[in-house]
């Protein structure tokens, strides 16, 4: 009898392989091959006889049906985001960094949820803290708890699964995916492989009981959820929590979402009485901005499907050492590098003796290239020491020839930055004819020497002051009206 053939599994991706890799062929990790289940090799011939055909359907009957409804949490900010609320069955991944709020995300909707279904439970479980811990939180957010939250202290996945399905309660947390195993399986908590079985039971469990779960994960110190990428693709739903936890305010957004959009974010403020969604993330980011002082200046990003202004400062200073330092919060390091010598070399301003800082205000990330022109305009007003407008926002993407490309959602950008008062927007030049709103004057420039020379004086190599160009043909400006 010939031996069966020892196949090789992905531990992140569940890629199978006939050979031994260092690195994983299909999700690029290093380290992640080990010897899997034993069996036939993949593409094997199996000669064992085929099963009975599976039942076709026609997609127009399938139309015609209707479609599953979604109930609401009962928490306002989480219903709006997953469009309605959670449909039966289903199951969400929370993933973010330890402390950012997701505990506290999960205890309001736990608490809310139960209070709109007053005839069904709410089960949280967890395997990280005690019921204390978890009571003491639940007790901070609400001093009076409904009746039907329910806590359960249990790390085992198959019996997560049988109260699922023998309790059929109207929501399920689970904090967090982590920390269930699955007792057929080997390895600790945590493991990839223990990750997958113990997901996929809860996950059955759930589809075959119609009760929405909500699974929590940690991510690594790459910003990527923990456990194998399967995850990812098990679940119905993924959410992202971010920001700094140093910071008051944290963003939720949509990673995947197959019952509705996955262009939506929510902004968050963490207070003592929990997470508060605010109303106007534009306006709160830039509520104590600084006025008349060098090396700030105003951009606005897309998150989702909606504007968001974010301020960008900037320092400079002599580099006190032999190497230039770099610095950044809330901005690329790599794309930040790239800037400064593409200002040295095509911008006629240079850094090679001198550390530079830049930051995003609030803990916000703003890792989009239309920050470019901002992050470069900060860094140029706070080497001349030189404050730009207060009423000017610039946004556009840098090329590594200078030039200036335009970005999407300019009439957006142009709206959300006008509610809020600002006058004058510095936007690469546009090939399509676009409308400016009332009271705004939008100012086109096609590179990066023409926007710096614009608002900021600089000193050329050769020692002659070059002025601001307001008068430079090349700059063009469009007037609202």
């Amino acid at each position: 009898m010939k031996k069966p053939q020892q196949i090789f599994e992905c531990s992140h991706c569940g890629a199978q392989s006939s050979k031994w890799a260092g690195q994983c062929a299909e999700c690029g990790k290093w380290g992640t091959i080990a010897v899997g289940a034993q069996g036939r090799a993949p593409g094997a011939n199996n000669h064992s006889p085929l099963p009975k055909p599976g039942k076709t359907q026609a997609f127009s009957e399938l139309v015609a049906k209707e479609q599953t409804p979604k109930t609401p949490t009962g928490y306002d900010p989480l219903d709006r985001l997953l469009s309605g609320g959670l449909v039966s069955g289903s199951v969400t991944l929370l993933g973010g960094e330890p402390g950012i709020g997701k505990s506290t995300l999960l205890a309001q909707t736990a608490i809310a949820k139960c209070k709109t279904q007053n005839a069904k439970s709410v089960i949280y479980v967890t395997g990280e803290e005690s019921p204390s811990q978890v009571a003491l939180r639940l007790k901070r957010l609400s001093p009076s708890l409904p009746d039907g939250l329910l806590f359960l202290d249990e790390t085992d996945a198959a019996v997560i699964a049988s109260t699922i399905e023998s309790s059929k309660p109207a929501l399920v947390i689970v904090d967090s995916v982590q920390t269930i195993r699955h007792a057929d399986v080997p390895g600790e908590p945590g493991n990839p492989t223990q990750i997958k079985a113990a997901s996929a039971l809860v996950t059955a469990a759930a589809k075959s009981s119609g009760v929405s779960v909500i699974l929590v994960g940690q991510v690594t110190k790459d910003g990527d959820l923990a456990g194998p990428r399967l995850l990812e693709h098990l679940v119905d739903a993924v959410l992202m929590m971010e920001g700094d936890r140093s910071q008051a305010f944290r963003l939720l957004r949509v990673l995947k979402n197959r019952f509705g959009p996955t262009d939506d974010v929510t902004l968050f403020a963490m207070k003592e009485s929990g997470l508060e969604e605010v109303i106007d993330p534009s306006a709160a980011l830039l509520a104590d901005r600084p006025k008349n002082v060098p090396g700030t200046v105003v951009s606005c990003l897309i998150e989702g499907s909606r504007p968001l202004l974010v301020e960008v400062q900037a320092l400079v200073t002599p580099a006190g050492y032999g190497t230039p330092l770099r610095r950044v919060s809330g901005v690329d390091l790599n794309r930040t590098a790239l800037l400064l010598a593409v200002m040295g070399r095509r911008g006629g301003v240079g850094f090679g003796d001198q550390d530079a800082f830049v930051n995003t205000i609030g803990g916000m990330e703003a890792k989009d290239p239309s920050v470019d022109l901002a992050v470069c305009l900060a860094l140029a007003s706070a080497k001349a020491d030189k404050p730009l407008p207060d009423d000017l926002v610039a946004w556009g993407e840098v090329g590594l020839a200078g030039e200036l490309r335009p970005v999407p959602r300019l009439d957006a950008r142009l709206k959300e930055a006008a509610r809020l008062g600002f006058k004058t927007a510095l936007i690469p030049t546009q090939k399509d004819a676009f409308k400016t709103p009332e009271g705004m004057s939008a100012i086109q420039v096609s590179n990066l020497r023409e926007a710096i020379r614009r608002f900021i004086q600089t000193e050329s190599r050769q020692g002659r002051v070059e002025g601001s160009l307001r008068g430079n043909p090349s700059a063009r400006q469009t007037r609202s009206g």
